[in-house]
């Protein structure tokens, strides 16, 4: 992997950014790494290792990130978004109008929800004091319940580990 390398004002950073696949859907994916002008290849290297681990250890976890945004109230937050809408009906059945006029069919059920989540871009970041990364998720939905704003999950790890060990927390709504 060639890393970009970017000098601000008080750290270096190097950078790389690309397409991958999550959950069969394509996202943008950034590799950040902040050493502070020492010298840091090696670093660099296990540092995008450990990212290509997490990024497959999110593919096979998938339902314990879900977990993580259903005990933050997620889906609940949806359907106060959904009932906070138009509801038409329409041969039938009753759709909610969203915000881009987009019909959603209801009910809303969870497996609609967790079915709707794609992700839009992973962040992955780290500096040179530790051996810690965090990885920034962000989650649209699609239809968008939202409004533009997206679920933003973080996991943190250690990328000296050879065992994939994450704390997967979710900070709500961004955006």
């Amino acid at each position: 992997m060639e890393w970009d390398h970017k000098e601000a004002e008080f750290w270096d950073e190097y950078s790389q950014e690309f397409r991958c696949t999550l959950w069969g859907t394509e996202a943008w994916f950034n590799i950040s790494y902040y050493n502070n002008g020492q010298d840091c290849q090696e670093q660099l290297a296990c540092f995008a290792e450990a990212a290509d681990r997490c990024l497959g250890w999110m593919n096979v976890h998938q339902a314990e990130i879900f977990a993580a945004i259903e005990d933050d109230g997620l889906y609940d937050d949806a359907l106060d978004w959904i009932d906070g809408s138009e509801i038409v009906e329409e041969d039938g059945i009753e759709y909610s109008l969203l915000y881009d006029d987009t019909r959603l069919a209801l009910p809303y059920r969870k497996d609609d929800f967790f079915s709707s989540l794609v992700p839009s871009s992973l962040l992955f970041s780290a500096d040179h004091k530790s051996t810690k990364f965090i990885v920034d998720l962000f989650l649209d939905t699609e239809p968008d319940v939202f409004a533009g704003h997206s679920i933003e999950v973080f996991l943190n790890g250690d990328f000296k580990r050879d065992q994939a060990q994450y704390t997967i927390s979710v900070n709500g709504l961004a955006g």
